[in-house]
């Protein structure tokens, strides 16, 4: 599914040049739920967004799905992202002015996907994370959890090979963001949806299948 091969990512700052990521490799398979954690400053994001595509490695490889992501142009690399590829962040980043079967079936519309097909979809996807009497609701009539349960839906509403997801219940209290873990690992589970996760949590990790665990910008160790 992914296979990430010495990963270097350097960020120039004026004089100063910062390691974010310093000879990383990695494997995830298909329909794994794998956390990548360690402390702050670790390269945690920094990976999640190579690995995403949202960056570009300063050098080494990535490849997923069997394809060498450095031979594709940005404009692939676009289409690549929204074909193949679902994201969930900290901040929801919903459209406030549009309802959450609207945010819901954006990328379907930005795909040119067939509209009563997509409106389907949105629908399941919809009643699977418990939002199915929500669908008319704006985001400023949601709870917190419920902004980071249409984000998910949205990511993961086209069935992408891969669901990273980055801190995403950073913003959200204890009985909140167990409600996100679950309905990550039922996905994962029911759904066979591969997710890669950043978290800073210690006790996110009894949802994790394999864990990644960063540090300095290198990586320290793996465990179940």
């Amino acid at each position: 599914m992914i296979i990430a091969r010495d990963l270097y990512r350097i960020y120039t700052m004026g004089q100063v040049k910062v390691h974010a990521l310093n000879g990383v490799s990695v494997e995830i398979r298909s329909g794994e739920f794998i956390g990548v954690v360690g402390p702050s400053g670790s390269g945690k994001s920094t990976l999640l967004h190579l690995l995403g595509l949202l960056d570009r490695p300063t050098s080494g490889e990535i490849e997923i799905d069997g394809i060498d992501t450095r031979t594709l142009s940005d404009e692939q690399r676009a289409d690549f992202r929204l074909r193949r590829l679902g994201y969930v962040f900290q901040e929801y980043a919903l459209v406030p002015e549009l309802t959450v079967f609207e945010n819901v079936i954006l990328p379907f519309m930005a795909r040119e996907e067939p509209p009563e097909r997509s409106r389907d979809q949105v629908m399941e996807i919809l009643e699977i994370i418990g939002l199915g009497q929500r669908t008319n609701h704006l985001q400023s009539e949601l709870s917190g959890g419920e902004q980071q349960r249409v984000a998910i839906a949205r990511a993961i509403a086209g069935r992408p090979s891969i669901l990273f997801a980055d801190e995403p219940c950073a913003n959200l209290d204890t009985e909140n963001s167990r409600v996100i873990l679950d309905l990550l690992a039922g996905i994962n589970k029911e759904m066979g949806q591969t997710i890669v996760m950043v978290s800073h949590e210690d006790w996110h990790r009894e949802y994790f299948e394999r864990i990644i665990q960063l540090r300095d910008g290198k990586r320290v160790d793996e465990g179940a």
